[in-house]
């Protein structure tokens, strides 16, 4: 098999693109560590929502590739209180008064590692809260991720691991804002496309998209849903099977071919969002550690996924991308 690494360009960033005879890749450091682009080689076809130019990435980061989220989603008016401490993030969804999907995704990541052998490749980037006093300020501890992309045959996997360098205990919520193409299909026939995700417990939502903590029960998601004709942004409990994964499943009959989203047992929740009222594009498949605005919902923590990270404690947390044809 032929796996090649190499410093690149992407919309005039820095990147680095790598590619094995199934998958090509191309990852934005600079962008939050962003996996921006996955394309599939037998079918020609880019799985990732990509953006065409700067302006459109810029207008809403979030909708393209693989956002990298620290928390993941809302936080009510961006404040909760943990270990005597009280953290306050700023508020940058303003409709809604929430602090919205962290403070790393926008943040320049160095690269540690990128190298190829015959088999598989890896490319690894590093986040040190030190290097930026814009997080220190709002989110006061040292701490660092590592993210680690492996792409071996068809399989990309995304290992992430979190270190707490400090002397206090530090929350951690860590998510992927995974936004796919949707279809898949180059012709746009979004009833060939399904989706399922192994998850029946629904969380309730205020108007303001927080967790009520009461949860309703259903089936749709795990008997397959066709992202169209309804508007999705929904949070579920993950269910893990046998060996304490959990796993999302993209299936389009017309392109053929199935994509394989599995989560670790540290993901707790997934989130499904299909974009606003003028986007039909895009079906984000986002799996969290921790549920949205977690760090105040009145729940146990081995419900919400809140939890944190004693002195120099490391917690490593493993998803994959599987592609192949149906």
């Amino acid at each position: 098999m032929s796996c090649t690494v190499q410093k690149s360009r992407f919309l005039h960033e820095e990147a680095i693109r790598f590619e094995n005879d199934d998958l090509e890749a191309v990852l934005v450091p600079g962008w939050g560590s962003n996996l921006i682009s996955l394309r599939w080689k037998a079918g020609g076809l880019n799985l990732l929502k990509t953006p065409e130019t700067k302006e459109e990435y810029d207008a809403n980061p979030f909708l393209f590739g693989i956002p990298v989220l620290f928390p993941p989603n809302r936080i009510d008016h961006g404040r909760f209180t943990y270990a005597g401490r009280t953290y306050e993030l700023p508020i940058n969804e303003k409709p809604l008064e929430n602090h919205l999907h962290g403070f790393l995704y926008d943040k320049k990541w160095t690269v540690k590692k990128m190298e190829a052998t015959e088999e598989r490749i890896i490319v690894q980037t590093m986040l040190d809260s030190d290097d930026h006093p814009g997080i220190k300020s709002i989110f006061p501890h040292s701490f660092s991720i590592t993210i680690t992309y492996t792409l071996e045959g068809q399989h990309l996997k995304i290992d992430a691991s979190a270190v707490n360098r400090g002397q206090d205990p530090m929350p951690i919520g860590l998510g992927y804002h995974t936004s796919f193409r949707y279809p898949l299909n180059e012709s746009g026939d979004k009833e060939k496309c399904l989706f399922t995700l192994p998850a029946s417990k629904h969380w309730t939502l205020t108007d303001r998209m927080l967790p009520t903590g009461e949860y309703r029960v259903t089936e749709e998601f795990k008997a397959g849903k066709m992202a169209a004709g309804e508007r999705l942004d929904d949070i579920l409990a993950a269910e893990q099977d046998q060996e304490g994964n959990s796993t999302a499943v993209i299936a389009d009959s017309l392109a053929g071919i199935r994509v394989r989203y599995q989560c670790d047992g540290h993901f707790k929740h997934w989130v499904v969002f299909n974009g606003t009222s003028d986007q039909d594009d895009l079906l984000c498949i986002e799996p969290y550690t921790w549920m949205t605005n977690a760090p105040n919902v009145n729940l146990p923590k081995s419900v919400t996924g809140f939890r944190d990270l004693g002195p120099q404690e490391e917690l490593t947390m493993r998803s994959k991308i599987e592609v192949g044809g149906i």
